[in-house]
C-alpha cells in the first residue's frame, strides 16, 4: 500500500524563539477541523477521513484499534455463542492464536465455550481456517521466491481438501463459512474457476451479510472493469471491513460514465457516486445530490457530507483563523507565494463560503427522516449555518439540537460552534467573552484548535486584549517534541518577513503584528485585579509573563521613538527582572545572545575601547533608554558645553541598537544581519527601514560634525556617517575628500581609540 509519510523535524529555541528558514508547516500541521469525524459513529470510514497529508486516505492496519465497530465475523461468532463469551476473548482467538493453540486446555475462552459445549463443527471449521491463515500469508514466504513451487503446491492441497469438505458439509452455517475459505484460498492459488463456481454456488443475492460481501471481494476479481468497478462500489458501502480494499485494488479503473452503465439499481447507482465521491478532494455536492435522490437511507451517505464539512472547515477555517492556503494546496514552494497577500486569503475564504451556502441549501431541501442517519444532517447544518454567518438561525438550530441529542458526543462539537457563534454575532469593539460560554471554554481549553480560532473571533472583533489572553494558553511545549495539534499562524503573507512568517507563540506575535498602543491595552487589563476565577483562568499565562510583556512595550515604544513612554514602561518593572534577564550570567527566559554585553554609546564591536567611559552604569533597556533622554536633553540645548560629543553618544546608541550593533536587543528579540538589496523595506516592524539603514545615526554624526570644534574630530564624524551607511571600516571618500590628512588614520578600526582621544 502506497502511504505519503512526512516527517518533521522542529528544533526550538527559548521564549522568543524564531525558527531558521527552510520549515514552513504545511497539510495536517495547519488544516482546521472544528467538526471531528470520530463523533459522529464514521470510524469504520477512517481510512477516507478528510486528510491533507495523505491525500485524503489514511488507513490503519488495526483499525479495531480506533473504533467502535466490532468486525462482522467476531459478533457473528459471539452470536453463536449465545453472547456467552466476550467478543475480547473471540477478537483475542482472531488476532493472536495459531493453530496449535486450538486444544481442550486452551485458557482462551471462547475455545473453552467451543470445547466444553462439544461445538465440534465450530472447532474443526476454525482448524481449517487457521491453517488457511498460513499459507495465504503471502508476507511470509520467501522474498525471493524460492519457494514459490512449494507454496503453491501446499495452498493446491489445501484447496482441494476445502473443495470437498465445502461440498459435502450439510450445515448451512458453516457451508457458507467454508465456501468463504474456499474462495479466499483460490484467490490466493490462482484457481479463478473455483472462485467463480463457489461463489455462484454459495452465494446468493437473498442473504447480502458479511460473508457475502467478503466471498464478493474476491470474486469480484474474476470480472471486467465496469463490473468489478460496480462490486467495488458496493463493498465500500455496505462492508466496513473491505471498504479500503475495494478503494485501493480497483480505483485506478474507475470511470464513472462507464460504470453507470453497468449499475442495475437505484442503491448500485448511488454507491457509484459515492465510490466516485470517497476520491475526491474537490467539491462533490453533485454527487452528493445524486445518492441522495437514488438512495436517502445510504449510511455512506452521512459521511459523504461529514468529508464534505470537513472540506469547507479546511477551505474557510484554515486561512481565515492562521492565514495559510487550505491544507491541500501546497503551494509554499511556488513563486506564486509572492502574489498571496492576506486580502487574497480572505477573498478565497468568502469565496468557498458561498460554497458552503449551496451545501447548505441542499440540506434545507431534503427530508432529514428519509436519511440513515438525522443527526449528521442537522449538525452539519448547524456548521454550516456559522459558516454562512447565520447566526441567529445557527443558535435556534443548535438550542434544538441541544434538546434531542443531549446524551450524544457529538453535542461537544456543536458546543464550540455555539460560543464561536455566540462571539462572531457581536458588534465590533464591543465583543466580549459572554457569560453563558465562559464555562465551555473552561471545558475545551485543551482543545488547541479551537481555543485559537475562539482568540481570533474575539480578536476580529476588536478585543485583542481577551483575544490575546486564549492565544497565550497554548503555548507549545516544545520540550515534548512537535506535534501536529500544535497550532501555527501567519501574521500576514509577506515573504520578506524573515524568520517571523510563521507563529507559534503568542508573544512573537504581539512583537510583531501590533503597535505599542494595541499592547499597552494588555498591559493596563494585567495591572487590574482579577476578582473571577475564569478570567484568572484565561490570564494565566499572560499574568506570569507580566513583566516580560512590559519589556516588550517599552520595546515597542522604542522602535516608535516615544522615548518618555518607554522610560515610563521600563520603570515600572521591578529591579529583579532586569537583574534576573540582562547580565552575564542570567538569560531569564531568553537566549544565550540576548545581553548587553557592551555599552552602546562608548562600544563597537571589534573595536576595543573606542571611548573611555565617563558614565558607568548597569547596561539594561532600562538604562540606556534614561541616558538616550539625558544626552538627547543634552545635545539639543544651546547652553550645552560639549553637544558635538552628546550628539556623537546619541549616534553610537543608535547605530548600535541595529541589525550590524552590538545593542540590537533594544529593538528586536532576536536579530539576523543576513538582509540585501532593499527587500527589507516591505517589512512589518515599523521601525524596520531605520533598522536596516541607521538613519537617525546617520542624522546624529551630521549633527555631531556640524557642531565639531576640531578638524580631526570633524574628519571622524565624517568616517563615522561611512560607517553607518556601509557597516565597514574602508577608506572614506567623505574624510578623503576633505580631510586627506587623517584618511590613513581613519581606514580601519585598530587606531580608533587613541584617535577618539587627541580629537581636541
Amino acid at each position: 500500500m502506497k502511504q505519503f509519510l512526512v516527517f518533521i523535524v522542529l528544533l526550538a529555541s527559548s521564549f522568543c524563539k524564531s525558527l531558521a528558514c527552510g520549515y514552513s508547516p504545511y497539510g495536517e500541521d495547519i488544516r482546521y477541523c472544528l467538526f471531528q469525524p470520530e463523533y459522529f459513529n464514521y470510524s469504520h470510514y477512517k481510512a477516507f477521513y478528510y486528510n491533507a497529508n495523505l491525500f485524503g486516505f489514511d488507513y490503519d492496519e488495526n483499525p479495531n484499534d480506533y473504533r467502535a465497530n466490532v468486525e462482522a465475523n467476531i459478533l457473528d461468532w459471539h452470536n453463536y455463542t449465545n453472547k456467552m463469551v466476550s467478543v475480547e476473548a473471540i477478537e483475542d482467538f482472531n488476532n493472536n492464536l495459531k493453530l496449535t493453540d486450538i486444544h481442550a486446555k486452551s485458557t482462551n475462552d471462547f475455545i473453552q465455550y467451543l470445547y466444553q459445549n462439544k461445538k465440534l463443527d465450530a472447532i474443526g471449521y476454525l482448524k481449517m481456517a487457521k491453517n488457511c491463515e498460513a499459507v495465504n500469508n503471502v508476507f511470509e514466504e520467501d522474498s525471493w521466491e524460492r519457494n514459490e513451487i512449494a507454496n503453491t503446491n501446499e495452498r493446491t492441497v489445501l484447496l482441494n481438501k476445502l473443495v470437498r469438505i465445502t461440498q459435502r458439509e450439510k450445515n448451512l452455517y458453516f457451508k457458507r463459512k467454508y465456501a468463504f475459505l474456499t474462495i479466499r484460498l483460490a484467490y490466493y492459488a490462482k484457481r479463478q474457476d473455483v472462485m467463480e463456481k463457489f461463489f455462484e454456488d454459495n452465494f446468493n443475492l437473498s442473504k447480502k451479510d458479511y460473508l457475502y460481501n467478503w466471498s464478493l471481494f474476491f470474486y469480484t476479481f474474476t470480472k471486467s472493469d465496469a463490473e468489478a468497478m460496480v462490486n467495488a462500489a458496493n463493498l465500500m458501502a455496505y462492508c466496513p471491513e473491505k471498504a479500503y480494499a475495494s478503494y485501493y485494488y480497483f480505483h485506478e479503473n474507475f470511470k464513472i460514465s462507464e460504470v453507470l452503465q453497468q449499475a442495475k439499481t437505484k442503491e448500485e447507482i448511488a454507491n457509484v457516486y459515492a465510490y466516485a465521491s470517497i476520491q475526491k478532494v474537490d467539491k462533490t455536492l453533485d454527487y452528493l445530490k445524486e445518492i441522495y435522490k437514488k438512495n436517502p437511507k445510504s449510511e455512506i451517505l452521512g459521511f459523504l457530507l461529514l468529508r464534505e464539512i470537513n472540506k469547507i472547515e479546511d477551505w474557510v477555517y484554515t486561512p481565515y483563523y492562521s492565514n495559510y492556503l487550505p491544507s491541500t494546496q501546497f503551494d509554499y514552494w511556488s513563486d506564486n507565494t509572492d502574489k498571496i497577500t492576506t486580502e487574497t486569503l480572505r477573498n478565497r475564504s468568502e469565496n468557498d463560503r458561498l460554497y458552503a451556502q449551496e451545501v447548505l441549501d441542499f440540506i434545507q431541501t431534503i427530508d432529514l427522516k428519509a436519511t440513515q442517519n438525522p443527526m449528521i444532517w442537522k449538525a452539519a447544518q448547524i456548521n454550516l449555518q456559522f459558516i454562512t454567518r447565520k447566526y441567529s438561525d445557527c443558535l435556534q438550530q443548535i438550542a434544538s439540537f441541544e434538546k434531542t441529542y443531549k446524551t450524544n458526543k457529538a453535542v461537544e462539537q456543536i458546543e464550540k460552534i455555539k460560543a464561536l457563534c455566540i462571539t462572531a454575532n457581536q458588534e465590533y469593539g464591543k465583543a466580549i467573552i459572554q457569560p453563558e460560554i465562559q464555562h465551555l471554554i473552561l471545558k475545551y481549553k485543551n482543545d488547541e484548535r479551537f481555543i485559537f480560532a475562539f482568540g481570533r473571533e474575539l480578536e476580529f472583533k476588536g478585543n485583542i486584549t481577551d483575544g490575546m489572553a486564549l492565544i497565550s494558553l497554548l503555548e507549545t511545549n516544545f520540550d515534548n517534541g512537535y506535534d501536529v495539534s500544535n497550532v501555527e499562524w501567519q501574521g500576514n503573507r509577506i515573504r520578506t518577513s524573515g524568520n517571523l512568517e510563521v507563529f507559534y507563540t503568542y508573544f512573537d506575535y504581539l512583537d510583531f503584528v501590533y503597535a505599542a498602543q494595541d499592547l499597552q491595552t494588555i498591559v493596563d487589563k494585567l495591572k487590574t485585579d482579577f476578582s473571577s476565577g475564569f478570567e484568572k483562568a484565561i490570564y494565566a499565562r499572560l499574568l506570569k509573563d507580566k513583566d516580560y510583556l512590559q519589556d516588550l512595550l517599552g520595546t515597542k515604544y522604542i522602535r516608535e521613538n516615544q522615548l518618555d513612554k518607554a522610560l515610563v514602561t521600563y520603570k515600572s518593572i521591578g529591579k529583579s527582572y532586569w537583574d534576573e534577564n540582562y547580565n552575564a550570567w542570567e538569560r531569564g527566559n531568553y537566549g544565550e545572545d540576548y545581553s548587553f554585553d557592551q555599552n552602546p554609546f562608548y562600544d563597537f564591536k571589534y573595536t576595543k575601547d573606542f571611548i573611555e567611559h565617563k558614565e558607568k552604569f548597569l547596561v539594561t533597556k532600562l538604562s540606556i533608554t534614561e541616558h538616550l533622554i539625558k544626552y538627547t536633553n543634552l545635545a539639543y540645548n544651546p547652553k550645552t558645553k560639549d553637544r558635538d560629543y552628546y550628539y556623537f553618544l546619541l549616534a553610537n546608541c543608535y547605530y548600535n541598537m541595529s541589525d550590524y550593533g552590538n545593542s540590537w536587543m533594544m529593538r528586536r528579540y532576536s536579530s539576523s544581519s543576513s538582509y540585501y538589496g532593499q527587500e527589507f523595506e516591505n517589512e512589518s516592524y515599523i521601525d524596520e527601514i531605520e533598522y536596516r539603514n541607521k538613519k537617525k545615526a546617520s542624522t546624529y554624526y551630521k549633527l555631531a560634525f556640524e557642531n565639531a570644534k576640531t578638524p580631526k574630530f570633524k574628519a571622524l564624524c565624517l568616517r563615522m556617517m561611512d560607517y553607518a551607511e556601509k557597516n565597514t571600516f574602508s577608506s572614506s571618500k567623505r574624510v578623503t575628500g576633505q580631510f586627506p590628512q587623517f584618511s590613513s588614520d581613519l581606514s580601519g578600526c585598530e587606531n580608533l581609540s587613541n584617535y577618539f582621544k587627541s580629537r581636541r
